[in-house]
């Protein structure tokens, strides 16, 4: 079934898109490094009450080496 158009300003038209569909599947990623072949990572588990992780990709394959419920991330400077 063909949609219609319909003209609208910018920004104010709906969208079946919602920002929480898009934020579901995100994990922050940071402090990524190359070593060798290795690269190496820390990532964000929401899900598991925002704990940090380490993760490897050696070839191909990633390996979460922080096992849970260990948490990288340090909260030393947090709170000034």
């Amino acid at each position: 079934m063909p949609m219609s158009k319909q003209a609208a300003p910018c920004g104010t038209w709906p969208s079946p898109i919602h920002a929480s569909v898009v934020a579901a599947g995100a994990a922050p990623l940071s402090s990524v490094a190359q070593i060798g072949a290795d690269t190496y990572w820390l990532a964000g588990r929401a899900s598991e009450g925002g704990r940090t992780t380490l993760l490897r990709q050696r070839g191909g394959q990633v390996t979460e080496l922080t096992p849970a419920p260990f948490n990288v991330r340090t909260r030393v400077h947090e709170y000034g």
